[in-house]
């Protein structure tokens, strides 16, 4: 019998245990009139008021993971609001933001080892790249004012390519800091999610090279995987890269042949029959571009259609009559030639070289016959 009452109780104590949630807290000093949002992946997952400067809050997460976490301020203009990237997991967290500095990374307490990997990083970033930090957002904050729309253009346009100027070095800061990071931290699991949060296409190569140190679990991590997919096609667009393979048959139903193309220099045009704009780019690709007798002689050009309208794409080539490889694989935007030449927009141009070597990608339309000259009168 007293077997029987024990092991109800320990049922009973079982029975009586919560599961674990989310204890946050968000402390805010100044802000009397606020709104605390939290989204994942852009969705809306938190929506409450911020009253006297803070907010507690406890809840269940279904699952852990990276969120943006707003702390606005009614009382000012919705442009001021700034977006602070947080993990979160069932736990408690206790977030200061700094009024005075509002840009710089709030001092986040938690047990939460990730989001404990995110502090130390963003304390390196704020060391290095918080003064300018500040500087951009002054300029920014100018340039939207009644005394920047007063000044003359030139002036103005003075302060807008200084502004891009400071925001290139801010950008190369994200490079330096995420380095240094790295090799102080290898093991770290937020580094793929870390180079998602930058602009790499920029420096893909150097990113490249960063992403292939991390752990291959943080490399085979969904953003690592992200990471992978956009890196490939990017360093295959570089000078001197292969280029990617191109799908697609001829109208007569053959498929692409490269080694067809005996050129020095070959234009690959991609292009969209069934839309006005880039069929009358086309036309004028058909009907020539400016280049000497010379040049002639060492240019080809491929045109791929990314249309999946087959008969929209034999209509508008059936009076091209050039020797060219026209191709098409009717597949649209879901032609895998979208993604491993990373189109875009269409038409885009890009020149390769007689080994299929990158020279040049996405090349605006009236700069081709100089891009082909220049290249010729060096090889």
């Amino acid at each position: 019998m007293k077997l029987l009452y024990t092991a109800s109780f320990i049922l009973l104590l079982a029975s009586c245990k919560q599961a674990p949630k989310l204890d946050l807290t968000i402390k805010a000093d100044g802000v009397t009139n606020g709104t605390v949002q939290l989204k994942q992946a852009s969705e809306l997952t938190l929506n409450e008021p911020l009253k006297n400067g803070e907010l507690t809050k406890s809840t269940q997460l279904q699952a852990p993971g990276y969120y943006s976490l707003c702390v606005i301020d009614n009382e000012k203009p919705i442009t001021s609001k700034i977006a602070y990237d947080i993990y979160l997991e069932n736990g408690s967290y206790t977030i200061q933001t700094n009024p005075a500095k509002p840009q710089d990374y709030p001092v986040v307490t938690t047990t939460s080892a990730t989001q404990k990997e995110l502090n130390d990083y963003y304390q390196l970033l704020n060391k290095y790249a918080g003064a300018i930090d500040h500087q951009i957002d002054s300029l920014t904050r100018f340039l939207q004012s009644n005394a920047a729309a007063a000044l003359n253009k030139q002036k103005r346009a003075a302060i807008y390519t200084s502004t891009r100027a400071i925001q290139k070095q801010r950008r190369e800061l994200d490079l330096k800091v995420l380095k240094e990071y790295t090799e102080k931290n290898p093991k770290a699991k937020i580094g793929a999610h870390l180079i998602v949060q930058v602009y790499y296409p920029e420096y893909a190569e150097a990113y490249n090279e960063l992403f292939q140190k991390l752990p291959e679990d943080v490399k085979m991590s969904d953003d690592g995987l992200k990471i992978q997919n956009k890196l490939g096609n990017m360093l295959k667009q570089l000078t001197g890269a292969t280029a990617p393979d191109i799908a697609g048959n001829t109208p007569d139903g053959k498929p692409f042949d490269k080694k067809a193309i005996n050129k020095k220099i070959i234009l690959v045009e991609f292009w969209k029959p069934s839309n006005d704009v880039s069929q009358l780019m086309h036309q004028q690709l058909v009907k020539g571009i400016i280049l000497t007798p010379a040049d002639r002689k060492n240019f080809g050009v491929v045109t791929v259609s990314i249309d999946e309208k087959n008969d929209a794409w034999l209509n508008a080539i059936k009076n091209d009559n050039v020797p060219w490889q026209q191709l098409s694989d009717s597949k649209g935007d879901q032609s895998p030639n979208v993604a491993k030449w990373e189109i875009k927009t269409v038409p885009m141009y890009c020149l390769v070289d007689k080994n299929w070597k990158m020279i040049k990608s996405n090349i605006p339309f009236g700069e081709i016959d100089t891009e082909v000259h220049e290249y010729l009168k060096k090889n």
